[in-house]
């Protein structure tokens, strides 16, 4: 088995944490940097998150666009450290599971570790821009445009619910328009197994769930936590602000009319609700009306 397509049995030996690593202050943007035998060149950071920044860069062998996601693995402290590089490993895995079966998921080219620098490296597929970037730039959606992120967005929900897989981190800043208005979900550092539990969330609290959040958190989250974010997602789309923090949550801001359209109200009044256990799943969106009619 090629070793990239399991990154938890990869070159073990390099990617144990280990007391002597230290992050060494390194400027990408100005030298070319060489990530697993290839040179790439940094143009600028796209985006930064707790853990990693994000550059649009270009392989100098061939010119192709890329993205490069740089994660600090080694820190002063063990248990921090594990994480990150638990994180590191998670993304990899699960985006090229998943990308293998959707058009929606982020493609990973290549990772890799530098044991110099004591930083790990994810190499992308490049954007056009995230879609906060893009709402933020607009005033309204019109009601076709929106739909048409909608329905992506239920593809993506369908395709987490096939590989029972929880992302707990859906947000516009992780979903990237390319070409076409295709819309792609990355960051899949948090996403968990069905099963397994859940005790912290570190994703963008406007679009978290409430049983990730204080004063709702909930020690086990299931599935329908994403829901909660799709919802959001699409009131954001609606109302071009976030959801609001007071119940009940589908409420249009203030000073602005509620949408005129009922399924899509129907939508936002079925995942805004606090008890995860009252929220449908995504087969209940895939067969929604709103999303089916044109």
């Amino acid at each position: 088995m090629n070793p990239y397509l399991n990154p938890y049995v990869a070159r073990p030996n390099r990617y144990q944490n280990n007391a002597s690593y230290k992050i060494r202050p390194v400027s990408v943007e100005s030298r070319p940097v060489t990530i697993n035998k290839q040179q790439y060149n940094f143009n600028k950071k796209i985006a930064t998150g707790q853990f990693s920044s994000v550059y649009a860069a270009y392989r100098r062998s061939d010119n192709k666009p890329v993205a490069i996601k740089i994660i600090p693995a080694a820190t002063k402290h063990s248990t921090e450290a594990a994480n990150v590089m638990h994180l590191f490993l998670n993304e990899i895995q699960m985006a090229k599971r998943l990308a293998t079966t959707s058009n929606h998921i982020i493609q990973i080219y290549d990772f890799d570790f530098d044991q110099r620098t004591g930083l790990s490296f994810i190499i992308m597929e490049l954007g056009q821009q995230d879609l906060e970037k893009y709402l933020s730039q607009r005033n309204a959606l019109t009601p076709d445009e929106r739909k048409s992120i909608w329905r992506q967005l239920v593809n993506i929900a369908i395709t987490l619910y096939n590989h029972r897989i929880m992302h707990l981190n859906i947000s516009p800043e992780n979903l990237v328009l390319f070409p076409g208005n295709l819309v792609k979900l990355g960051d899949f550092g948090m996403a968990r197994k069905f099963q397994q539990s859940r005790t912290k969330s570190l994703g963008n609290p406007v679009y978290l769930a409430p049983e990730l959040n204080s004063p709702y958190h909930k020690p086990t989250v299931t599935a329908k936590a994403d829901i909660w974010s799709f919802g959001a997602i699409l009131y954001r789309m609606t109302y071009m602000v976030p959801p609001h923090h007071n119940s009940p949550f589908f409420r249009p801001p203030l000073n602005q009319r509620s949408t005129n359209d009922p399924n899509l109200l129907n939508i936002l009044q079925h995942t805004l609700v606090i008890d995860p256990n009252a929220r449908p799943d995504a087969l209940w969106l895939a067969t929604h009306p709103y999303t089916k009619t044109s």
